[in-house]
């Protein structure tokens, strides 16, 4: 064990001794030729080695700089572009809300004969048996039950119920809903009954025509008035197809609504009826007219 000590301290002396001498030959290398050369040529792998590994770590760490620093700006850049994104999708919806309002404000201002209270879609119930929606107006806004619902289009609908904020609308698209119908189109004129089709969700029919009745694809139906709930003259939509029964005893109509009951948003409420006067509802007084004279008075008098 000491033996082997003593070895391997002669071993470190020899080696420190022999890295001195290579030191000391490397420092006087320029007058010894003959070892300075050896050394040189030995030691330039090793210098050049060292060298390429300091330049690409060097560069390494700014290539890893500029890669963080781009990344960073990317993220930064996504960041604001979302954000342009998001406030130009705001932006968006604030200029069609505002055209979609200014056109419906144009409507009731145009619509004088009839007082109307806008009201917005808060809810909707599209199933297959009922077709409703709910407005944000309700009897504290002066709404009762049966009263009609409109858009510029067309006729929506009647408020079928009434809450303290809000009311609840059923379509036209609704199977139980059923309003007289009349075709605008002057040589026809044809009056029968509008309802909701339940077998062909979306659309109206238009039933119980005889089978003379001059009803064709492209007429306007219109709300004949009758009943009492819609005013007469609304638009109702228009005829898109006529089909005949099995017996050809009858046909029916099928309608495509004029209101978009998909992207309906705001719907006016119509809560009474202004009375305008009309040449008809002027009452004349007749002339007075004096009663003729008894003509044995008129005989008395000249006496």
């Amino acid at each position: 064990m000491i033996f082997f000590s003593k070895k391997k301290m002669l071993s470190i002396v020899l080696l420190l001794a022999f890295l001195g001498g290579c030191g000391w030959f490397w420092r006087h290398r320029e007058y010894i030729p003959f070892v300075s050369q050896p050394l040189s040529v030995g030691a330039a792998p090793f210098e050049y080695g060292v060298s390429r590994a300091a330049w690409l770590g060097e560069n390494g760490i700014g290539l890893f700089r500029q890669v963080f620093s781009n990344w960073k700006e990317l993220d930064e850049l996504r960041k604001e572009n979302e954000s342009l994104k998001s406030e130009q999708d705001h932006y968006s919806e604030i200029l069609a809300e505002n055209i979609r309002l200014r056109s419906l404000l144009q409507f009731k201002q145009g619509y004088t004969s009839y007082h109307m209270l806008g009201a917005s879609v808060i809810e909707r119930d599209y199933g297959g048996w009922t077709h409703t929606m709910v407005i944000d107006r309700g009897e504290d806004s002066g709404l009762k039950k049966y009263m009609p619902v409109i858009v510029p289009s067309g006729i929506v609908g009647f408020v079928s119920e009434v809450y303290l904020n809000s009311a609840r609308v059923q379509l036209l698209l609704d199977p139980r809903t059923t309003i007289g119908g009349i075709v605008q189109r002057p040589a026809s004129r044809v009056v029968s009954m509008v309802s909701g089709n339940s077998g062909n969700p979306g659309y109206l029919s238009l039933v119980s025509l005889p089978k003379e009745a001059d009803v064709i694809k492209g007429d306007i139906i219109v709300s004949s008035g009758y009943g009492g709930v819609y005013p007469k003259g609304m638009v109702i939509g228009t005829v898109e197809q006529v089909d005949v029964d099995a017996e050809g005893g009858t046909q029916s109509a099928q309608i495509r609504p004029a209101a978009d009951f998909s992207h309906l948003e705001e719907v006016f409420v119509i809560t009474d009826h202004i009375q305008k006067t009309s040449p008809e509802s002027i009452t004349v007084k007749p002339p007075k007219i004096e009663p003729p004279m008894n003509p044995n008075k008129q005989q008395a008098g000249d006496k």
